[in-house]
């Protein structure tokens, strides 16, 4: 059964104006508990928005990332740069070559990276993501982990849901009798679960800021103080339990 460390969303600045902590910090804490830890995860899997669109690159962010205490794994979210988050990582992972997508065996499981910011900057999947994918599954026999930086299922809140996931339904049905145990995803920079495709889906708390929660949708996202924290992911062919690591 394989361990994973599920981090998302530092939204790492280079100007220093973070909004409610310093995501750096959040980030070095949150390699110190697991450096700590009695059994250290497999990976780390850091499922998007690494840098801010504030960002000029990823200088700054790289040497933050090369202090993980365990090989870490970086998807692309919609606040990161495609061409910048290639060149930056192209010894982290072997992508796909029109997109950001990938996968990874990480001990006993392995890991599907989708890449779900479209060219045009909507969320969600393409034809062409969702051939590679279907390829993907059709050659794995091991249990995997669906890691994305979007959430596929609706979360409620209207604020966080819009414009919508494309091609959800598609993913879906690609997702039956596949190898796929778990789901997780980041974007919504609050802790939330849910059962889709008839498997547990989650979304992880951000390292970075959170976000209000407005569950009419009548109030705009906006940055909140929530406390940094990541979640621990342990999946194999029958086992699926995750745990909640807060942070200061």
């Amino acid at each position: 059964m394989a361990l994973i460390a599920q981090l998302t969303d530092p939204h790492l600045r280079d100007d220093g104006a973070d909004p409610c902590h310093d995501p750096k910090a959040a980030m070095r804490q949150a390699f110190a508990k697991i450096a700590a830890m009695d059994r250290r995860p497999d990976a780390i899997v850091l499922t998007g928005d690494i840098i801010d669109r504030s960002a000029k690159g990823y200088a700054h962010a790289i040497p933050i990332l090369r202090e993980a205490p365990v090989p870490l794994v970086p998807l692309p979210g919609n606040h990161d740069d495609a061409a910048g988050f290639r060149t930056a990582f192209e010894d982290r992972a072997e992508f796909a070559c029109d997109h950001l997508s990938f996968t990874m065996q990480i001990a006993d499981l392995r890991l599907i990276a989708l890449d779900t910011t479209l060219p045009d900057g909507r969320t969600g999947l393409d034809a062409t993501r969702l051939d590679w994918l279907a390829g993907v599954l059709g050659n794995l026999q091991l249990p995997s982990l669906l890691a994305l930086h979007h959430p596929p299922f609706p979360t409620l809140p209207l604020h966080l849901d819009e414009p919508g996931f494309q091609n959800a339904g598609a993913l879906s049905r690609l997702l039956t009798d596949s190898s796929v145990r778990r789901i997780i995803a980041g974007h919504s920079h609050r802790a939330i679960q849910t059962v889709w495709a008839g498997r547990l889906a989650s979304t992880a708390p951000a390292i970075g800021h959170g976000l209000s929660l407005s569950l009419t949708g009548m109030e705009s996202k906006k940055p909140v103080r929530l406390a940094p924290a990541f979640d621990l992911h342990m999946t194999g062919l029958h086992e699926n339990i995750s745990h909640h690591m807060m942070l200061d």
